[in-house]
């Protein structure tokens, strides 16, 4: 099986703390774009069934639903897998009932939305251009279009933002029962407005031992509404795991589509140019990184150690017997059974771990 991820680079405006590949006002790129990702699936070519596809961004829903719906329909032209998961992100605020409506028709049949705070003054914060109530519309609407597998995106650990309102958040999404949360930890990107802000001393990012506080938090409401925590920053409903992102950590093969979008065949990676007028113009792959024994051992342990249920240690233990015992006896790993997995202070301390594993 393979995975494809389709990247569309567009926002009605970027979030202060977003450094991925995306525009704001790319409106006279919309048709052009649609029509070049079109071309590149069509002349796609594949071995086996396509199990997921994640259609992301930027902001996929930032484009005109009619467009976006050719893609879906060239999507249900290739060689999908029944029930192949079909993902669109969206944020608040870029669709409406109708909008919903014609993706859940043209083969849409998840949907994530990025969310990341239920508090109006943190969205801003962040640079959202939504409010809780854009948001609560997004999700009754998208139910109402018959999306029956919803990921809600949430981040903690923003500028100013205090224990009660992570709590308060967890709390007012797990009221309305999505079958997936996306809790993550606010990254500062270097060079983005909120990094400048930070750096300038303008705002305040809670201290490392709050962000641990409101991680803890997150396990703990989840848990007891019912959710499996079954990656370091992802929780579903029982059954309603992401298979894209259960793709990913486990390294099957994907292929991106789009500009800038990254490919993975197994053994080596590539991307797209990330030259948007390049991809317009035709030009796609650049060349080829083939993965060394050594990196692709360490990918995936570090990979897989991200899910909860761990790896396999007899895979490894030729390879990292002496990190494996070292992090075990540090208390950051443990063994169940034959597998090894991270402990709660090895989820605390996640990259302290991944670096035992990097490629020097």
């Amino acid at each position: 099986m393979t995975g494809i991820y389709i990247h569309i680079p567009f926002c009605v405006q970027k979030c202060a703390y977003c450094d991925f590949l995306s525009f704001e006002n790319g409106g006279k790129y919309f048709e052009a774009y649609t029509g070049a990702v079109i071309k590149e699936l069509k002349n796609a070519s594949f071995t086996s069934g396509v199990n997921t596809v994640y259609i992301g961004g930027g902001t996929p829903t930032a484009l005109p639903s009619f467009l976006l719906c050719e893609i879906l329909k060239t999507v249900k032209e290739l060689p999908l897998i029944e029930n192949a998961e079909i993902t669109v992100e969206t944020n608040p605020g870029t669709v409406d009932f109708s909008y919903l409506e014609a993706i859940k028709n043209a083969g849409a049949n998840r949907l994530s939305i990025g969310l990341q705070t239920t508090h109006t003054h943190l969205l801003h914060e962040i640079g959202r251009i939504h409010t809780p109530e854009d948001f609560y519309e997004t999700f009754k609407n998208a139910r109402k279009a018959g999306f029956d597998n919803i990921n809600i995106d949430l981040m903690f650990a923003l500028p100013g933002q205090k224990q009660e309102e992570w709590h308060e958040t967890l709390e007012r999404v797990v009221a309305l029962s999505p079958e997936h949360i996306s809790a993550y930890s606010l990254t500062l990107a270097e060079n983005t407005p909120l990094a400048e802000r930070v750096t300038n001393g303008k705002v305040l990012l809670p201290d490392d031992e709050t962000d641990r506080n409101m991680y803890h938090t997150a396990r703990r409401v989840l848990a007891e509404a019912g959710y499996t925590h079954y990656e370091i920053s992802n929780f579903a409903l029982p059954g309603m795991e992401s298979r894209h992102n259960i793709n990913c950590w486990t390294m099957k093969p994907y292929t991106g589509f789009g500009v800038g979008a990254h490919s993975f065949d197994g053994r080596a990676r590539w991307n797209n140019t990330e030259v948007l007028a390049e991809y317009l113009a035709g030009s796609s792959r650049v060349e080829k990184i083939h993965l060394s024994k050594a990196e692709l051992h360490a990918e995936k342990i570090i990979l897989g150690l991200r899910l909860m249920c761990g790896v396999f240690e007899s895979e490894f233990s030729d390879i990292y017997k002496n990190e494996i015992e070292k992090l075990v006896k540090d208390g950051m790993l443990k063994r169940e059974e034959n597998r090894v997995l991270l402990t709660p202070r090895g989820m605390d301390f996640a990259n302290r771990v991944f670096v035992e594993f990097l490629v020097d």
